[in-house]
């Protein structure tokens, strides 16, 4: 028999009070959180009218034009359910940090352990969450497979010229190419006006290389009326740099990454890759009901638990997350990769 110790409103109530990883495409894409009562997402990709009204005799009457709603889809996503062990031997140790000779009772190294746990399973599930919205920009699909989950695709309907590779003589790598040109070309496919680029390290060291002597005069690169400083050395460490901004469209680096199930460490905008967005996207990051009855079938972004089985006594810390990211308006972001082999 399990036995649960802390109820889910109070270990929410945890999590919440945590210094939040902070994602960068969910938060500029995807800031909008939709949790469902089913254990289903309900998601609409919308579609963008461009037809004129048309004329009609001033004594006639008007003509009804039949509504563009777009398209609803339905999808039982997978969980993402990050578990850990209340560590006894913990328990009864000392803490980094906590005096010699140990400050602390056994019961408060316990909540501290659980209070650990379940920030770091949260940070785990947010970086699922981002890879989820990368996937959605770079392909315009999520796929999701795991563990007793059998491999699903869900399409977002994006045009398949939505997604480019430069080859040749084409490559940001070549002499004569013109990328400030090849992006002004790439904005007017967009289904809304580009408000972000997002690149890889090298694939700014390949932009900036060809623009550097005009990029001074061409961005605006002042935040609220302070000079930002140009980081142009990509792999500084840093996840997020703003570079400057050409009109109404921002520049940034992103070096976030994660590992894989394998382990291996991958980056969430490939090397020589961009992402061009639109605030247009209208990202929801949507999430359905926890089918677990010791939660009382809970909705929620993140829903977590902890109990105690009988024999052995070993006390465990979950956290449970049924999520989708769906961009409303998948065309309305492009993938290019600026170097692709000839």
């Amino acid at each position: 028999m399990a036995i649960q110790t802390y109820d889910t409103h109070t270990l929410a109530g945890v999590i919440e009070g945590f210094d939040q990883f902070t994602p960068f495409l969910l938060d500029r894409f995807f800031p909008m959180a939709v949790t469902f009562d089913t254990s289903f997402i309900d998601f609409d990709v919308l579609e963008t009218d461009y037809r004129i009204a048309p004329f009609v005799s001033p004594v006639q009457a008007g003509q009804v034009m039949k509504a563009l709603g777009g398209t609803t889809k339905k999808f039982t996503p997978a969980y993402v359910k990050p578990k850990g062990i209340v560590d006894p031997e913990k328990v009864l140790t000392r803490r980094a940090g906590e005096a010699i000779g140990g400050s602390l009772s056994p019961a408060a190294r316990r909540d501290a352990i659980i209070a650990d746990l379940l920030n770091s399973q949260r940070k785990q599930i947010t970086r699922t969450w981002e890879w989820m919205a990368a996937q959605a920009l770079l392909t315009g699909k999520v796929v999701v497979s795991g563990e007793n989950y059998p491999e699903a695709e869900v399409d977002f309907g994006r045009a398949a010229g939505n997604t480019k590779a430069l080859t040749g003589t084409a490559r940001w790598s070549q002499s004569g190419v013109d990328p400030l040109a090849d992006l002004e070309g790439w904005f007017g496919e967009l289904e809304a006006p580009a408000t972000d680029v997002v690149m890889s390290a090298d694939a700014w060291a390949l932009f900036y290389a060809k623009v550097k002597g005009d990029w001074k005069d061409l961005a605006d690169i002042t935040i609220a009326g302070n000079t930002a400083i140009i980081n142009v050395a990509p792999g500084n460490g840093q996840w997020v740099q703003w570079k400057g901004r050409v009109g109404n469209v921002n520049y940034w680096v992103y070096t976030g990454m994660y590992k894989d199930a394998a382990g291996a460490t991958q980056l969430y905008i490939p090397s020589e890759e961009l992402i061009i967005g639109s605030a247009a996207v209208e990202g929801h990051r949507c999430f359905g009901a926890i089918q677990d009855a010791n939660v009382g079938y809970m909705p929620g972004e993140i829903v977590p638990r902890n109990w105690v089985n009988e024999d052995p006594g070993v006390e465990y810390v979950m956290s449970q997350s049924a999520p989708l990211m769906v961009p409303a308006r998948p065309n309305a972001s492009m993938r290019v990769k600026v170097n692709a082999a000839a």
